[in-house]
């Protein structure tokens, strides 16, 4: 969940400008937070099965994070 944690912010921080725009900048917020929720979203299912094909075989070898 610490990887987490600068984009919940971030999320926030959008939402509050999109509650706080004009109506000409309503889309672009509204499309920017809806692109990084998806994409976060994506990030965390792949991380899942990751974790859970890694669950199922242990022998498989762990990647390495790079730096």
């Amino acid at each position: 969940m610490k990887r987490e944690w600068p984009f919940v912010l971030l999320e926030v921080l959008f939402l509050l400008v999109l509650l706080q725009s004009n109506a000409p900048e309503v889309w672009f917020w509204f499309v920017a937070l809806l692109v990084l929720l998806i994409w976060r979203s994506l990030a965390l299912r792949q991380r899942l099965q990751l974790r859970a094909a890694r669950a199922a075989d242990p022998s498989t070898p762990t990647p390495k994070p790079e730096a």
